[in-house]
């Protein structure tokens, strides 16, 4: 009997140190996140005002989004949407450039509308495609994204999570 409860313990311990350290490995990832998001927005409020020799005034909130995916190795990105992200094949026509056949040269782009992060397909050969919860379903036309989506890309998986940033900080 003892040694139910002995063991029964031990059990409860190592699950509540496991659910400590996977909140801990996400709380210190959305960090990183955080501060990239910060430094890009700090840095382009600079070249701005070094080009129009005055300082815009900023704030309310901004939509941010961290793409995260593993290919050869876990990769993970703060990207500012506002001008949109390009994704596909060929270098240089693309924020992301994934090598891939399956991958078309300007396979997809995401951008904000009317304040949320939303996914259109640029009449790619293979489909884009967004995975939310066990459901998915192909790219048609311009689709909001929810943080949690996974979009499919050729063979390749990308992570979204969508956040805004206080402009109050800058």
């Amino acid at each position: 009997m003892m040694w139910i409860i002995v063991i029964t313990a031990a059990v409860f311990a190592a699950g509540g140190a496991a659910i400590y350290v996977i909140r801990s490995s996400r709380k210190a990832e959305m960090q990183k996140y955080y501060d990239a998001a910060y430094k890009m927005i700090k840095e382009n409020c600079l070249n701005n005002a070094i080009r129009n020799q005055s300082v815009p005034a900023y704030g309310g909130l901004k939509v941010m989004v961290y793409l995260k995916w593993k290919d050869r190795q876990k990769q993970g990105f703060v990207f500012d949407p506002e001008h949109g992200i390009r994704i596909g094949r060929s270098p240089g026509e693309n924020e992301i450039c994934i090598r891939d056949g399956a991958v078309s040269g300007q396979h997809c782009v995401i951008f904000v509308s009317g304040g949320r992060l939303a996914v259109q397909d640029l009449n790619s050969a293979n489909g884009t495609w967004i995975q939310r919860g066990f459901r998915k379903h192909a790219v048609e036309t311009a689709e909001f994204l929810c943080s949690g989506d996974r979009l499919a890309v050729g063979t390749l998986k990308i992570q979204v999570t969508v956040f805004t940033f206080d402009m109050a900080y800058i």
